[in-house]
């Protein structure tokens, strides 16, 4: 190797140290921009970190619960794993109260919510909610048998046990501004008059302290579901009537979030509509309640 070649590959050496590599910038002109704006978005998180955390009820069989193993079964545990399966994450589940999952402002402690809950005008005001909704289930009365109520006029004056800030509560309060449901969704003029209303904190609760022998109440107001669950496990109770107004149930995301949650209520909206679209929402709910409650009676 010559003199000339080795003062040549020198200086070759030291310009190319000196280039700074060309960062392409994205539409908005900003090369640091799209990192930026994922490191705001929910989403983007949940696939960063490879899991997403589900807040849901561990005592609301058959839509979820724990079984004896402490593992997390049914309805919607499996619509929740079915969307984190379709997002490619693994899930997290978290049991907070349910008054404190339909308050909002959750704090960041989980990103979303698939519990059975009711699209309602007070809801929208904390909560975004994916859509359409996964399933559609009827409000159900139901009493003790040897309680003498049989029919709906029967309920007026009684005391009966609802699940606390539940659609059921704020029917049984008259309060259908934040109730916030169509008017085909309603089957009754109204509830009864004169009730005492008896609010724990989930609708189970409700069966179980009728099967512990408390005396305060004997009807309940749930989700029919919860009704013929009771019923197969043979607890004494009937239902009351017909059903007195249906429910549009949804995935909710927190409106107050730290993080943008747009792309993500998006993205589980799109999912939840290719679950209809497949087959996959009917067949769950054969598979845990016996029949498909998932097209909207209301159409």
């Amino acid at each position: 190797m010559n003199r000339l070649l080795v003062l040549w590959l020198i200086a070759a050496l030291a310009f190319t140290g000196c280039v700074t590599p060309v960062v392409q910038p994205n539409a908005s002109g900003s090369a640091d921009s799209e990192g930026a704006a994922d490191s705001n978005d929910l989403l983007a998180q949940i696939m960063s970190r490879g899991s997403i955390r589900i807040s849901t009820d561990p005592n609301y069989a058959p839509q979820s619960f724990l079984d004896e193993s402490g593992a997390f079964k049914g309805f919607d545990v499996d619509v929740a794993l079915e969307i984190a399966s379709r997002l490619g994450v693994e899930v997290e589940f978290v049991t907070p109260d349910w008054d404190l999952i339909t308050a909002g402002n959750w704090g960041d402690q989980w990103d979303m919510s698939v519990g059975s809950m009711t699209v309602t005008t007070a809801r929208q005001e904390v909560l975004q909610f994916a859509s359409p909704s996964y399933y559609y289930t009827p409000a159900q009365f139901a009493a003790t048998v040897e309680s003498g109520i049989d029919t709906l006029d029967d309920l007026n004056g009684q005391a009966i046990c609802v699940g606390v800030s539940t659609t059921y509560e704020s029917w049984l309060m008259g309060d259908m501004e934040s109730l916030g449901l169509p008017a085909t969704s309603f089957y009754v003029d109204g509830p009864p008059n004169d009730v005492k209303i008896i609010p724990l904190t989930v609708d189970n609760d409700c069966v179980q302290q009728l099967q512990a022998g408390r005396q305060e109440f004997q009807a309940f107001l749930t989700s029919n579901t919860v009704v013929e669950a009771a019923l197969a496990e043979g607890v004494a109770i009937h239902k009351v009537g017909r059903p007195v107004f249906s429910e549009n149930l949804a995935v909710a995301f927190d409106r107050n979030a730290s993080l943008e949650i747009t792309s993500l209520v998006d993205k589980v909206s799109e999912i939840i509509a290719e679950m209809h679209a497949d087959g996959t929402l009917s067949s769950l709910s054969m598979e845990w309640f016996g029949e498909d409650l998932t097209t909207d009676p209301t159409k």
